[in-house]
C-alpha cells in the first residue's frame, strides 16, 4: 500500500485576505469570469443550505456550495447571518469559506470570507448596473448601509458619472457614517436620507439592501421611474411585488436559487412569477447569450441572491496570489 502523501492546508485570516484583496475593477473582471462560467453552463451549482436559528438568535446560517469548471476548483462557504450583531460590535454577516482540489478531493484553503462576501456581491451589483442601467445615469439611491453598502456603491460610481449618491437606512448613525465615508473617498456629493420615498425620486439606479424582519414595501411601483434600474437582494420581500411582472425586463442571478427563497420567492411559489416573466439570468447577459439593456426608457429590475460560484472564484484569486507572496499559516492535515 503506497504510503500517504503530507497534505498542508493555507489557512488565511482577515488581514491577511486584505493584504491580497484587489481593488474592486479588478474584483470585477474576477467575478464577471464566474458570471459568464455560469451563463455558459460551466459550473455546478447545488441548491443552498440553511441552518435556520432565527427564533432562538434572531439569525441562520447559509451553506453555499459549487464548483466552477474555467478554474477547475470546487468550494464550501458557511456564513452566519446574525440581524443583531451589531449590539456585540460584529458584522452581520460572519463568513469561511473553504477550498478543494476537485480530482482528489483534498482541501486547499480555509479563509476567512466576511470581506469577500461583502466585495464579491459589490462586484455583482456593479456587474448588473454597468451592463443594465442606463449609460448616463446620475443618480444612485442606496436603500440599507450595511456592510455590503459601501462595495455596492463604490462598484457602480467606478462605471458612471455619479453627480449624487442618496443613502437611507433604517439607523441615522449608520447612514451618515456611510454617507460621509462615499463623499470623502469618492469626491460624489453624498447624502444621508430619512425617507426613502426621497432617496428613490428620480434616481436612475436603485439599489435595495435592506434587512427586514417581516415583509414591507418600502419601494412601490410607481417610485421607479422610466428607464431606472432597481437592484434588490435583501432577503425579506422590501419591494412592491408588482414590479417584476410590470418592468419591461426581469433579470435574475440564478433561477433554481430564486425557487428556493428571498425577496420575491412568496410570487414564485404562488406561481405569479414564473421563468418565462424573467428575460435572462445575469450569466446569459455577461457572456453575450442574451440582451441587456436595449433602449433608455426601459424599467428594469435585476434580483440576485449570491451564489457560491462568485466566492469560489475571487476565493481561488486570493489563494493564488497568497502561494506566490507566502501569505497565510499551513496547517498539516495528515
Amino acid at each position: 500500500m503506497p504510503q500517504s502523501p503530507q497534505l498542508d492546508l493555507l489557512f488565511l485570516n482577515r488581514r491577511e485576505i486584505a493584504g491580497l484583496t484587489p481593488a474592486m475593477p479588478q474584483i470585477m473582471d474576477i467575478i464577471e469570469t464566474g458570471l459568464r462560467a455560469h451563463g455558459a453552463g460551466e459550473v455546478v451549482l447545488p441548491p443552498k443550505g440553511h441552518i435556520h436559528l432565527d427564533d432562538r438568535y434572531n439569525g441562520h446560517f447559509n451553506i453555499l456550495m459549487g464548483y466552477a469548471g474555467p478554474i477547475d476548483t470546487a468550494g464550501v462557504k458557511v456564513i452566519g447571518d446574525y440581524v443583531d450583531n451589531y449590539r456585540h460590535g460584529l458584522p452581520s454577516e460572519i463568513a469561511l469559506l473553504t477550498l478543494y482540489e476537485p480530482r482528489t478531493g483534498i482541501p486547499l484553503c480555509i479563509m476567512d470570507a466576511t470581506d469577500l462576501t461583502w466585495l464579491r456581491t459589490g462586484a455583482v451589483t456593479g456587474i448588473g448596473a454597468r451592463r443594465l442601467a442606463a449609460p448616463k445615469a446620475k443618480i444612485l439611491a442606496h436603500i440599507g448601509a450595511r456592510g455590503t453598502a459601501a462595495a455596492n456603491i463604490r462598484a457602480i460610481a467606478g462605471s458612471f458619472d455619479l453627480s449624487e449618491v442618496r443613502i437611507a437606512s433604517k439607523r441615522p448613525e449608520t447612514r451618515d457614517a456611510l454617507a460621509h465615508e462615499i463623499e470623502a473617498e469618492l469626491g460624489i456629493k453624498t447624502l444621508s436620507v430619512a425617507h426613502i420615498e426621497d432617496a428613490v425620486a428620480d434616481a436612475d439606479i436603485i439599489v435595495e439592501a435592506t434587512r427586514l424582519e417581516t415583509p414591507q414595501i418600502l419601494i412601490a411601483d410607481h417610485m421607479v421611474k422610466p428607464g431606472a434600474l432597481l437592484i434588490t437582494y435583501g432577503w425579506i420581500m422590501a419591494v412592491d411585488p408588482a414590479l417584476p411582472l410590470a418592468a419591461d425586463k426581469m433579470i435574475v442571478d440564478d433561477w433554481r436559487q430564486c425557487c428556493e427563497g428571498g425577496t420575491f420567492h412568496s410570487l414564485i411559489k404562488d406561481g405569479r412569477l414564473r421563468r418565462e416573466h424573467v428575460h435572462a439570468e445575469i450569466g446569459q447577459v455577461v457572456s453575450g447569450a442574451r440582451p441587456a439593456r436595449e433602449n433608455d426608457h426601459e424599467r428594469i429590475v435585476f434580483w440576485h441572491r449570491g451564489f457560491a460560484i462568485s466566492d469560489i472564484v475571487l476565493g481561488r484569486h486570493l489563494y493564488d496570489r497568497a502561494l506566490q507572496k507566502g501569505a497565510g499559516r499551513k496547517v498539516s492535515l495528515w
